[in-house]
């Protein structure tokens, strides 16, 4: 029975596709945006599936809508057009790392 992908699973592949591109260096400014979301989905990333289920979904979304995001963002033309493509899923996952650092685990 094959297990199903978890949020960390996701996140930790996001973290490596985001270092890989900040490693390239070809737009600077976006380079230390995904470090920095890098670093933060790092503090976060084993805690999404033990907080919240829901850190699953948007990881399971997040990860299928970005398909391929490197080439997208190392293929764009100028760092505008690379910016404007990454935007919004760098605000989804600093939002939802931003949720799960927030969230308390209510033990009862």
């Amino acid at each position: 029975m094959a297990e199903a992908k978890m949020g960390t699973a996701y996140a930790r592949e996001m973290i490596e596709i985001f270092r890989e591109i900040a490693a390239d260096g070809k737009f600077p400014e976006l380079s230390a945006k995904l470090t920095a979301l890098a670093d933060k989905l790092e503090i976060v990333c084993t805690k999404i599936w033990y907080k919240t289920q829901k850190g699953n979904e948007y990881m399971e979304k997040t990860s299928k809508d970005m398909g391929d995001f490197k080439a997208k963002v190392t293929g764009s033309a100028d760092a505008a057009a690379a910016e404007a493509f990454a935007a919004p899923f760098i605000k989804t996952l600093d939002d939802t790392a931003n949720m799960v650092m927030e969230m308390k685990v209510r033990m009862t």
